[in-house]
């Protein structure tokens, strides 16, 4: 699932957990939105995940969309010309105008805060996903559980340009092993492997991998695709003490654990867990990524369907992975 993430939340700090669900007619993870991506600066609202987009440009040729397109309950702008573009709290807000000069506003991904110039003042098409968010109540309050659905930018191409000016893709993605159950190549050991909807995030290990040698990464993009990934982390080959950091921890009835990849003010964790979550009491599994800011989540992201994990204290002694000082980690909630 991400430098922010795009269909994101891997579920996950100091604000609840943002849930984002795909959208299946639109590009992975997460950006815009009217009553989503776009959350005015006094709003304690979230961004999804998700998870790192790819602002590329779509040829000539490209068929212009309708003006707007249903996601879930709402209707959004599915074209506009970004006029602003100013990073929050939780989110980047987007301003832009229709083709009818008409303004409105949308919360994107952090990531296409980044790089603005490859779109500010262009015309651009639109994708977004359905999530959820904290809601205003919350007041910034990390215990808080308190929701709200919003519809999040997931991605935007710039319309009329030339393929010669696209912004170059993320990463090239590996070949698959096993068809699309993960991002890892057939040398390479599958860590963590999960989809969450039309994403999948994927930690992937060198098989020679030890505390001095070989590599670890955390990837993201979009499942069953031969696109480029949206996130890899690092992107060079680093040991795996130094690549992440993560530990398992007891629950009752089990126990869980996780992983954490940072890039800047941005960190994704990937988790899963058994413990006796169910509303009675009862023994339940979890498990998918966590995005956040700064130490606060901003998009949580679940897995679904069948999760690989190989994390556990074996895994952790083998490879050298800890936690650094002061280090931890809030499962969410299912």
């Amino acid at each position: 699932m991400f430098d922010t993430w795009s269909d994101m939340r891997l579920s996950t700090p100091a604000h609840p957990a943002v849930n984002l669900y795909p959208v299946e007619c639109f590009f992975a993870m997460p950006i815009h939105t009217p009553s989503t991506r776009f959350l005015k600066s006094s709003t304690k609202g979230l961004i999804a995940a998700t998870a790192s987009l790819v602002v590329a440009s779509s040829p000539l040729s490209q068929t212009t969309p309708p003006a707007t397109v249903k996601v879930g309950n709402f209707i959004k702008q599915s074209v506009g010309t970004v006029t602003d573009v100013q990073a929050g709290d939780l989110a980047c807000h987007m301003s832009l105008k229709d083709d009818q000069g008409r303004a409105f506003e949308e919360m994107a991904d952090f990531a296409l805060c980044e790089n603005p110039k490859t779109y500010l003042g262009r015309r651009v098409n639109l994708s977004y996903t359905l999530g959820t968010v904290a809601a205003d109540a919350c007041q910034g309050d990390p215990s808080c559980k308190k929701t709200r659905p919003v519809v999040l930018v997931q991605s935007l191409t710039v319309v009329g340009a030339k393929n010669t000016n696209a912004t170059p893709p993320v990463s090239t993605p590996p070949a698959i092993a096993g068809g699309s159950t993960s991002f890892c190549t057939r040398q390479e050991t599958v860590v963590f492997s999960c989809r969450t909807g039309a994403k999948m995030v994927s930690v992937c290990a060198s098989n020679n991998a030890t505390p001095s040698q070989g590599y670890l990464q955390y990837r993201f993009g979009k499942a069953s695709s031969n696109d480029a990934l949206e996130l890899v982390l690092p992107q060079a080959e680093v040991v795996a003490n130094q690549a992440a950091s993560g530990e398992t921890v007891p629950f009752a009835g089990g126990g869980g654990s996780w992983l954490r990849f940072k890039k800047g003010g941005y960190a994704y964790v990937a988790y899963t867990g058994i413990g006796k979550w169910g509303p009675k009491g009862e023994t339940q599994e979890k498990s998918g990524v966590v995005v956040e800011r700064n130490g606060k989540t901003v998009a949580a992201l679940k897995c679904t369907g069948n999760t690989t994990s190989e994390l556990g204290p074996d895994w952790y002694d083998k490879l050298g992975v800890k936690t650094q000082v002061n280090e931890d980690f809030l499962f969410p909630d299912r």
